[in-house]
């Protein structure tokens, strides 16, 4: 109560980029979405500078006003809609819209022209436009919120020197840090990049769910023999290892579907793999669709699966990915390889099955969900337990209370 009382006469922006589908916004786009409805009736006037990912159906930059729990203005940077290479992870309509997204930032905050109290930056360049910023007196604190970070981000080297010198000057030059997980503020300290003055400044805020959306329906409700993937279509997720396997799990039981939600640079040749074993009347792929039609599909399914690839330099390894907590905040135990820190967690809670990146192991593991009921039950019943306590407004609460804490300590901004 302390802390949204503080909060209520605050001003703050939020600059990241975004997946727009269908001219909605998609979970795709990260943990800005669930910051801004948590802030929007909470603060005195919250900025949103939402820059489309290249697989968006627009890349013109959006930006939304809200004061007082009010959508008060909305306005665009159009942007053409360049046709190729959109859905590569890096080529030269990425790098052009990396440029983008250094103009548009400032663009739209000198042109609220409001002061600012606080300005949440998702990536390195969001978080050093807000420093940018502070400098011209327009913003008093920057948060740097650091969503993917790997030791090798680029296999290109130069830019993956970039990128890691663009995030040390943001750690170090933004008044906080915000992590998903402990391995990458550990990984920090390895790299030595971290100065003293900043380690109090650094805070682990892992991604949440709407605790209060979450759609449990009844497990006679659901389809026992629908299993499916979310997400990206790319060689990291390991959906190859999906479909290489599923003529196996069709010998456990042959009324079991797969359905496939999401797009990315492997869905043709997914297409191809699934035609070419004939498993045409076996697989589904929807394509990119909407939350809402994804959390439906979802919380009619039996199993959630993340069997990401286990490459020692995969952003993965110490980040915390939504896509696990996404099956459990609609009910799927899930099935994951033991990559992210959540799979962990999910072994050590009973909230599915954690496996190697093998064939025999993702088989086994969807066999025993399918066919022994008791293990699948208490799967479900441990889920509720778990994934309430990351709510979004328990996680987000706590980081703005740490923020506050930190400033009545420096004797800075906020007052009790």
């Amino acid at each position: 109560m302390m802390v949204e009382k503080a909060l209520s006469n605050r001003k703050i922006i939020i600059a990241s980029y975004a997946h727009i589908a269908g001219g909605v916004f998609t979970t795709i786009g990260g943990p800005a979405l669930a910051i801004k409805d948590y802030l929007k009736n909470k603060v005195k006037r919250l900025t949103c500078i939402w820059q489309p990912l290249p697989i968006s159906d627009t890349l013109s930059v959006v930006t939304e006003i809200y004061e007082e729990n009010k959508l008060a203005k909305v306005w665009k940077l159009p942007v053409i809609n360049w046709p190729f290479g959109r859905e590569k992870a890096v080529s030269l309509i990425y790098i052009a819209l990396k440029i983008r997204d250094i103009f548009s930032v400032p663009y739209f905050v000198l042109k609220s022209n409001c002061c600012y109290d606080y300005f949440i930056g998702i990536e390195a360049l969001n978080a050093l436009s807000g420093v940018l910023l502070r400098k011209m007196g327009i913003v008093k604190r920057v948060i740097y919120y650091n969503f993917d970070y790997g030791e090798v981000r680029f296999k290109n080297k130069l830019l993956n020197s970039l990128f890691h010198f663009l995030d040390k000057i943001a750690i170090n030059y933004a008044d906080y840090t915000w992590y998903f997980s402990e391995y990458v503020l550990s990984a920090r300290k390895k790299r030595g990049i971290l100065e003293k003055d900043k380690l109090s400044s650094q805070l682990i805020v892992p991604i949440g769910i709407n605790f209060s959306k979450t759609k449990f329906l009844p497990i006679d409700s659901i389809d026992r023999k629908r299993i499916v993937y979310l997400g990206t279509l790319y060689w990291s997720q390991g959906v190859h290892l999906i479909i290489e396997s599923l003529p196996d799990i069709l010998k456990i039981d042959n009324d079991i579907k797969l359905v496939i939600i999401g797009s990315g640079v492997l869905e043709r040749e997914l297409k191809h793999m699934v035609k070419e074993k004939n498993l045409d009347g076996y697989v589904k792929f929807t394509g990119i669709i909407s939350d809402e039609e994804a959390e439906k599909i979802l919380s009619g399914s039996s199993i959630g699966l993340a069997p990401y690839f286990p490459d020692p330099h995969s952003t993965r390894i110490g980040s915390d990915p939504t896509k696990p907590k996404i099956y459990l905040s609609c009910g799927l135990p899930v099935v994951i390889t033991r990559v992210p820190p959540i799979a962990e967690e999910i072994e050590k809670n009973q909230l599915g099955i954690a496996i190697n990146y093998n064939k025999e192991e993702l088989v086994a593991a969807i066999q025993r969900l399918i066919n022994d009921s008791y293990f699948y039950e208490e799967c479900r019943k441990n889920i509720v337990n778990f994934i309430s306590k990351y709510d979004w407004e328990i996680v987000l609460g706590n980081a703005f209370k740490a923020l506050y804490d930190m400033e009545l300590t420096e004797e800075l901004g906020w007052k009790k």
